[in-house]
């Protein structure tokens, strides 16, 4: 398991634990801003991984 995987096990266990509605909205907004980081993280390691194989910057 992950970092991302472990945080989301942990937000969905605190959203289940939360009573109110406006909690609830903020684990699942900041569930969902977890995910967007992760692809973000996971793009710029691709293009970073894209730009030390360019051949033509050799």
């Amino acid at each position: 398991m992950d970092t991302t995987e472990w945080l989301q096990q942990q937000i969905k266990e605190l959203e289940e634990q939360a009573d109110e509605y406006i909690d609830k909205a903020f684990w699942v907004a900041l569930n969902d801003m977890v995910i967007e980081q992760a692809k973000r993280i996971e793009q710029a390691q691709g293009e970073l991984d894209g730009r030390m194989w360019s051949t033509g910057k050799w």
